[in-house]
């Protein structure tokens, strides 16, 4: 049902815990302490925890005062090294845990298998930047970016209403949120994340082999498409090798448009960047208020394009605006 309300009011989580004081984790803890909530973090680096306290961050494995719990670790830490992680922290039995993982499929099932799914709501920011660790971080990080949030077709009532627990608490942070089902979001992933990392580390790797020339000549167009190909390491495992069906298909389509004349490439790839470019740029086609539904409801608006950017979980509202055409 679509409504018009004027003077939304949000209502959220207020008690936050961070594990894994990275970029993402860091500036995570940053800017919702910045927003008023109240942080605990935790880093299983003493360098790492030295650092975030003297930054006004609070310390501790205790973080079982906390209603959110945002596991911002490495893929590995996710997945195999999940049921150690949590080991190593005390949470509260009844705290929401979702996560900044760049793939999201593996991360369910281990959560499944940890027991833990019907509290999870798999999340992936759309940030960051080519450095790492937590002297990167930045309460600003967020401000504006897009973040993926998990939910599957038939989802239940509570899960939804974790899921816009979470999704109050990103948008109040100045985030973007897209409802998208793990299988959905590994897919475009690959295509929008895992193929031009790939792509970056190609083109860095060739033009060191085609010798000091090439290398010398590399100017802007060539540092930007190369930047993100000095990621961390363990990102872009996590990008290409754990996320490699979706990447190799997008590298399928990719390979599919350079077969075409290259002229007809150039007509449509411009165009393409065009559309693209206002789509990002642009601020929105409209905004709307609607009450906040099932999940198939919530997924099939941000299917058709929609992100959503603000959550007043006490009416039960969402306000989204539509940033591209379905």
């Amino acid at each position: 049902m679509i409504g018009s309300v004027v003077g939304l009011r949000t209502t959220a989580m207020t008690r936050i815990a961070v594990v894994g004081l990275g970029l993402i984790g860091g500036s995570f803890a940053l800017a919702a302490r910045q927003a008023g909530h109240a942080v605990l973090a935790w880093d299983a680096d003493p360098r790492t925890r030295e650092n975030a306290a003297r930054r006004g961050l609070t310390v501790s494995t205790d973080l079982s005062s906390a209603e959110l719990i945002v596991l911002a670790v490495p893929l590995p830490a996710l997945t195999d090294g999940l049921p150690a992680l949590l080991a190593g922290v005390q949470l509260s039995d009844r705290a929401t845990i979702t996560d900044v993982g760049s793939v999201k499929e593996p991360v369910v099932a281990a959560m499944r298998a940890a027991g833990h799914s019907n509290r999870y709501i798999g999340g992936h920011p759309m940030a960051g930047t080519e450095r790492s660790g937590f002297p990167a971080a930045s309460a600003d990080l967020f401000t504006g970016a897009r973040w993926a949030l998990c939910l599957h077709d038939d989802d239940s009532d509570t899960q939804v209403r974790r899921w816009l627990e979470v999704a109050a608490v990103l948008t109040g942070l100045g985030v973007s949120v897209l409802a998208l089902t793990p299988a959905e979001h590994d897919a475009a992933l690959g295509m929008v994340s895992g193929l031009p990392h790939l792509l970056a580390l190609a083109l860095a790797a060739s033009a060191q082999q085609y010798g000091p020339v090439a290398r010398t000549l590399a100017a802007g167009s060539f540092t930007d498409l190369t930047r993100v190909a000095g990621t961390d390491p363990l990102l872009l495992h996590s990008v290409t090798l754990r996320n490699e069906p979706a990447v190799r298909a997008a590298f399928r389509l990719v390979n599919e448009q350079l077969d075409r004349p290259w002229e007809e490439l150039i007509e449509a790839g411009h165009t393409a960047r065009e559309s693209l470019s206002h789509d990002v740029n642009a601020g929105g086609l409209s905004r709307t208020e609607a009450s906040a539904v099932g999940a198939e409801q919530l997924l099939d608006l941000c299917r058709g394009g929609a992100v959503i950017e603000t959550v007043d979980l006490d009416a039960d509202l969402i306000r989204y605006r539509n940033v591209t055409a379905p």
